[in-house]
C-alpha cells in the first residue's frame, strides 16, 4: 500500500478501529452523564436539605461543606464531559475523512458502494 493510493481493505481495517474508539468514547460520555446526573441530583438534595436545617449549627456547616463540595465535583465532571464531547466529534471527523477516501480508492479499484 502507498500513501497515496490506500487499498479499500485498509481503510476499512482503519475505519474498524475508528468506529471502535468512537465507541468506546460514546461510552465514555454516557458515564460521565450517568455521573453528572448523579451529582446534579446531590447538590438538589443538600439544597433542600439545607432549606430545612436551622439557619446555624453544625448540620448547616456540615450541609454547606457536603454542597460545595458537589458544586466542585459537577464542575470537574462536566469539564470532563466537554472534552469527551471533543473526541467524539474529532473521531467522526476522522471517520467522514476516512469514508471520503475509502470511496475514492473503491472507485480506483473500479468498485462502487
Amino acid at each position: 500500500m502507498t500513501a497515496a493510493n490506500p487499498k479499500h481493505q485498509d481503510l476499512l481495517a482503519r475505519r474498524l478501529e475508528l468506529v471502535a474508539g468512537l465507541s468506546a468514547l460514546n461510552a465514555q460520555a454516557l458515564k460521565l452523564t450517568q455521573l453528572l446526573a448523579g451529582l446534579e441530583m446531590e447538590v438538589l438534595r443538600l439544597e433542600l436539605a439545607l432549606k430545612q436545617a436551622p439557619a446555624e449549627g453544625e448540620l448547616a456547616r456540615e450541609l454547606l461543606d457536603e454542597l460545595r463540595t458537589a458544586h466542585e465535583s459537577a464542575e470537574a465532571e462536566s469539564g470532563r464531559q466537554s472534552q469527551c464531547a471533543g473526541r467524539i466529534k474529532t473521531a467522526e471527523q476522522e471517520i467522514e475523512a476516512l469514508d471520503r477516501l475509502l470511496q475514492q480508492a473503491m472507485e480506483r479499484e473500479g468498485r462502487t458502494s
